[in-house]
């Protein structure tokens, strides 16, 4: 610099002025120039080796105290940063060395020479002017530099702010901001009760019950919707688990971590990468570890585990070093962390893996059964093991209820046993023989229990004892319906009762479970219907029938459905490519495609003009015509004008989406 140089003395530098002679102390570490005549000097600390920066003038007079960890020069002022226990903060003076910003932000970003954006430690972006006098322009997600202004983003919506930091060009409600006439907007929604009174208009991507609160969807972002009358969140009517416990998990897409709320928006645990409810604990997963805590948000363990499973008898089943163990409510170590693995639960017993083999152990530790196994399961029935060929089933204390040279396989309601030759029977739960193994196939139908082999099928109850045995011929057992059993019997299909009695004789090709105290028939390729006695009702004469439903069956013929009554009678034309029962009326297609409704007495209710009708609660149909959706009841009178894109019922709100600004 002019008339200026930098000279040393023990160590360390100052500056003179060759023309003046005057010189400033020697007490800086390192001196460079920067710009206009300002020079970046440090020091070093006292206690360290760590250099300290600031800025002094040709005469040595300080500008920037040297407190500073860096300093970045530029065209606005100068950046500066602190370093706090690993944290970098950072802050901003101008270019007269105003301080403009305190050092406590993440980052700082200068847009121009009237503006700064600043990054606080919860990732929010807020717009300083550099003249010092207020913005109201705070906590944004992000931003950008566009031909116009600045682009904003906040909870996924975008707006445009001016190059001074002034006015907001576009407020942010924005799908996309290009520029001041160049923008995307979010599709409108409407929310309105079933009862059709409104709640709410909002623009979003979409809307959608997250637990039991609507959420506007943004780009991505989230936000929960109030109700503008009330000023409360607009809840679902309908009873939901988590606001019965409540609390909510709150997803951020940005930083991907879970938080929780209580229904109120009041945090219980903040930002963890993953959390688990099991109740009545939280599991929270943070930098590769697992924390539990309880409903409050409070610790339950002072400790951090690999891995947490769901609760045990109100135990916490943790994992360390590769063992696992047990966790009390208080965060104790009440089973000790020492088993390869731990499986179910049940009657207060808990399947174990140690040392490579599974056994039992009741809740203080004590054996049951033994490890000595390789596979072992618990439930209802006892406890299966598996050591070898030998399959046992066990009773809760450990005795040996049955064992057999093969498998044993838990079906929920009975037990199937299998040889080694694959011959099969049955245990009840309670481990008592229903079916030697002695077939090839076994199961339970209804109330009862069949077997089948190359002889024919047995069927017997509970007790064993026999309804149907191999020698009456029977070949299948298909299905239970509503105290009668449909079998196969010489290739043709009949009913018989609880007892073993014939009811409808196998003389049909196929049948249908009886409903209105009718049953559908097959003869030959053709349908009909007889009643419970077995008299006819209805001739053989179709190529479909399904069961009645509240008097009234659809039958098919050629391709065409239509409608009869009890009797048989027809009530509505076979003409419709398909109908669908709902909500006690029925969903006609006609040959072009289109949806109509007809009740059940066969009267037409709307005529097939519609594309679709989509039932929702109570008496509205949510109807659609050249792509356009309205509501209207069942009785034909419009309720809402074929004028939306969409609408839905959700948790008994009605959400309808806007038609475009283009196709309104």
């Amino acid at each position: 610099m002019d008339n200026l140089i930098g000279y040393s003395h023990r160590g360390n530098w100052g500056l003179l002025n060759i023309k003046t002679k005057k010189t400033s102390p020697a007490i800086y570490y390192k001196l460079s120039v920067i710009e206009r005549s300002y020079i970046l000097a440090s020091i070093k600390g006292n206690l360290s080796n760590q250099l300290f920066y600031g800025i002094i003038d040709s005469k040595g007079d300080i500008k920037i105290s040297c407190n500073y960890f860096s300093i970045e020069s530029g065209y606005a002022g100068y950046v500066t940063s602190t370093y706090d226990y690993g944290v970098i903060k950072k802050g901003f003076y101008d270019k007269d060395f105003n301080l403009i910003l305190s050092p406590k932000y993440r980052e700082i970003k200068v847009v121009n020479e009237q503006v700064v954006m600043a990054q606080n430690f919860l990732n929010k972006w807020s717009l300083f002017r550099i003249d010092g006098i207020d913005s109201p322009f705070q906590e944004f997600d992000q931003f950008a530099v566009v031909p116009e202004g600045i682009c904003v983003e906040k909870g996924g919506k975008y707006g445009l702010l001016d190059f001074e930091g002034r006015v907001a060009l576009l407020e942010t409600e924005y799908k996309r901001v290009y520029g001041k006439n160049e923008v995307i907007r979010f599709p409108l929604w409407e929310v309105r009760n079933l009862d059709l009174k409104h709640v709410i208009t909002v623009r979003a991507d979409s809307l959608a019950f997250d637990a039991d609160i609507l959420v506007a969807y943004c780009n991505g972002s989230q936000e929960r919707l109030v109700n503008p009358s009330s000023n409360q969140f607009i809840r679902s009517n309908e009873k939901l688990s988590a606001q019965n416990d409540g609390f909510m998990l709150n997803h951020y897409e940005k930083s991907d971590t879970w938080s929780v709320m209580d229904t109120e928006g009041k945090p219980i645990i903040l930002r963890r990468d993953s959390i688990h409810y099991d109740a009545p604990f939280f599991y929270a997963f943070l930098k590769g570890k697992w924390e539990v805590y309880n409903k409050f948000g409070l610790k339950v363990s002072d400790k951090a585990y690999q891995h947490i499973s769901n609760h045990l008898f109100s135990m916490i089943p943790v994992k360390n070093n590769q063992f696992w163990g047990f966790l009390d409510f208080k965060g104790d170590e009440i089973i000790s962390l020492k088993y390869d693995s731990i499986g179910a639960g049940y009657n207060y017993k808990i399947a174990i893996n140690y040392l490579g083999k599974w056994g039992v152990i009741d809740l203080f530790e004590h054996w049951i059964v033994a490890p000595i196994f390789d596979e072992l399961a618990i439930g209802s029935y006892g406890i299966i093991v598996q050591s070898e060929k030998t399959a046992s089933l066990l009773s809760f204390e450990g005795d040996v209820i049955y064992e057999i040279i093969g498998d044993i396989f838990d079906h929920g309601s009975y037990l199937e046993i299998r040889n080694t030759s694959s011959q099969r029977g049955i245990l009840s739960p309670q481990g008592d023989v229903i079916l030697d193994p002695f077939y090839d196939q076994v199961g339970k139908v209804g109330h009862l229990f069949w077997g089948k082999d190359s002889l024919g099928t047995v069927l017997l109850d509970e007790s064993g004892k026999y309804l149907i045995r191999s020698e009456d011929g029977i070949s299948e057992v298909l299905n239970y319906c509503t105290g009668l059993y449909m079998i196969k019997k010489d290739g043709k299909y009949g009913f018989i009762n609880e007892k073993g009695n014939l009811r409808i004789a196998n003389r049909y090709d196929s049948l249908l479970c009886f409903s209105d105290e009718r049953f559908g028939y097959k003869l030959g390729n053709k349908w009909g219907f007889i009643d419970t006695e077995e008299r006819l009702i209805v001739q053989p004469i179709y190529d479909q029938v399904f069961p009645y439903r509240e008097g009234v069956a659809v039958i098919g013929q050629k391709g065409k459905f239509g409608l009869i009554d009890l009797s048989g009678k027809l009530i509505l034309s076979l003409r419709y490519v398909s109908i669908d029962q709902s909500l006690g009326n029925y969903l006609l297609e006609g040959l072009n495609g289109a949806i109509g409704i007809a009740n059940s007495s066969g009267d037409i209710m709307l005529r097939t003009d519609y594309d679709d009708i989509i039932p929702i609660r109570g008496d509205l149909l949510v109807v659609i015509q050249d792509d356009r959706v309205g509501l209207m009841n069942y009785r034909g009178y419009i309720k809402l004008a074929l004028k939306y894109a969409s609408i839905k019922e959700e948790n008994q709100y009605l959400i309808i989406r806007h038609l475009s600004d283009r196709q309104g």
